[in-house]
């Protein structure tokens, strides 16, 4: 939570961050650093300092360190375009594109007018080759010079293209009724490879001022040298001197520190904004509760016997019951995280464990009797049974946790929150039951998936045997919320 300046106790930091700030618009980037990191110190939670820090560590070329600070600031505020502007800006320097595209695709989403993030996004997919996207993006940026150089480079990289027809080996293996053919027909074609050994049609085209049908434009013009990307800060308040519209939206130095003795200056209520199209919210459950298409921009496509993962960038997900992979995947342990940082206890045993997935492809996983339902979780996020948990998108927040028991072993948790799909895996069919602070819900062992809203759980036995045997489990839940079960479980 940021703190409010005027407040007593943050005299030291105030100072700190004051002066850092000076040193940073001054361009005394080194001596900028070590002011701002003295205090972050003293307040690692507050925004505005940990905005500046990323700032000095971005313009220092220590990308890795920025990056770090502008993930933890997503994960506290998930709907914050500029944030999110912020760390893509940091993948885009570092030449992680895929991260970078992702970011800006979710900066345009949460605020669709956003001319900026819309520019940026155009540039990461320019580099990524994606020039007809790019196009669309600096046209929604306003940019139409840019817009007009994706429209050739689209053009000579569509001439560039060989015309001749696929192999029969090609044929055979899209028109197959195997799962290698499915996965070949449903995954994204591979980009085709260049006629020649020479750059891309949009660098060569920037070099040579060639037009759209290759030919030499009447006066040549010089390729301007690419500019340096600047970084997006959030501003919490506007600067007193607004920038002109071709300046970078740099961060204003912060105000000086308030006189001793004056009332607290207190900040503007943040503006919360929501991605337009997101899926119903899973509170309303049952008939409201989407099933992703596969013609749909989703990663979890749902079939009739299995499920199509498709990966973007990066994903978290189990490998349990997957039959194959497309595309460069490169896949990596999770780890358990508790209070905001990693442990090295794995997240799921054996083939079990979620895996954090990287690049771009699509891996088929068989249903084997699971249902399987893809959903949003709304503002409030939702605690679930760790096992019923079986993917989500990388921009979810997530946090492992357990009900202890006394009657039972402990139950494993984890805590979803942020905008994104989560892939859930249950054994019957998702239901909601409302908890109200006068009317507890208590729902057996074996059909309790979990919680949205202020409840507490409890882990109790009931005065009955469990049919196969033993002391029935329960799981009493007191507050304000719904609890999540399952139909058909046990």
């Amino acid at each position: 939570m940021a703190v409010i300046p005027g407040t007593g106790g943050d005299d030291a930091f105030l100072t700190l961050l004051y002066r850092g700030g000076e040193l940073l618009q001054a361009g005394q980037l080194e001596d900028a650093r070590s002011q701002l990191e003295a205090a972050y110190q003293l307040q690692p939670d507050n925004e505005k300092g940990q905005n500046l820090l990323g700032l000095a560590y971005f313009k220092l070329g220590h990308f890795d360190r920025a990056a770090e600070i502008y993930e933890g600031l997503v994960r506290e505020n998930a709907s914050d375009p500029t944030l999110r502007v912020n760390l893509g800006l940091v993948y885009l320097k570092s030449g992680q594109l895929p991260r970078a595209i992702r970011e800006f695709e979710r900066a345009v989403e949460l605020a669709p007018d956003h001319a900026k993030a819309h520019n940026y996004l155009g540039l990461a997919l320019a580099q990524a080759g994606e020039y007809g996207r790019a196009r669309e993006a600096f046209l929604q940026a306003g940019s139409d010079v840019m817009a007009e150089k994706m429209a050739r480079a689209l053009a000579a990289d569509r001439a560039a293209r060989p015309t001749s027809n696929p192999t029969p080996a090609a044929l055979t293996l899209a028109a197959s009724k195997t799962f290698v053919g499915m996965v070949a027909a449903a995954a994204p074609a591979p980009p085709p490879a260049p006629a020649t050994a020479s750059a891309r049609p949009y660098d060569a085209m920037l070099a040579q001022g060639l037009n759209a049908s290759g030919a030499p434009p009447l006066a040549r013009v010089a390729p301007p040298p690419p500019a340096p990307i600047p970084l997006v800060l959030e501003q919490r308040v506007p600067p007193p001197v607004p920038p002109a519209e071709d300046e970078p939206l740099d961060m204003a130095p912060p105000p000086p520190p308030p006189v001793l003795d004056a009332p607290p200056e207190q900040p503007p209520a943040p503006v919360e904004t929501h991605a337009a199209g997101t899926s119903a919210e899973l509170s309303e459950l049952a008939a409201s509760l989407r099933l992703v298409g596969e013609g749909e921009a989703s990663p979890f496509a749902l079939h009739e016997d299995s499920v199509l993962v498709t990966v973007r960038g990066e994903l978290i997900v189990r490998t349990a019951g997957m039959i194959g992979f497309t595309g460069t995947l490169d896949f990596r342990p999770e780890f358990k995280r508790f209070r905001g940082r990693v442990t090295d206890r794995p997240f799921g045993e054996g083939s079990d464990r979620m895996q954090r997935v990287l690049g771009t492809g699509a891996a088929w996983v068989a249903r084997e009797g699971r249902r399987f339902l893809a959903v949003s979780l709304g503002d409030e996020g939702a605690y679930l049974r760790e096992p019923m948990v079986f993917g989500f998108e990388e921009q979810v927040n997530f946090e492992n946790g357990r009900v202890p028991s006394d009657v039972a072993p402990d139950l494993d948790l984890v805590h979803l929150a942020g905008v994104g799909q989560v892939l859930l895996s249950l054994p019957g069919t998702l239901r909601s039951l409302e908890v109200r602070a006068d009317a507890p819900v208590t729902v057996p062992l074996e059909h309790w998936v979990g919680w949205q809203g202020q409840i507490a759980p409890r882990v109790l036995a009931m005065p009955w045997d469990h049919p196969r045997g033993g002391a029935a489990v329960a799981v009493e839940l007191t507050g304000e919320g719904f609890a999540l079960l399952c139909v058909g479980m046990g």
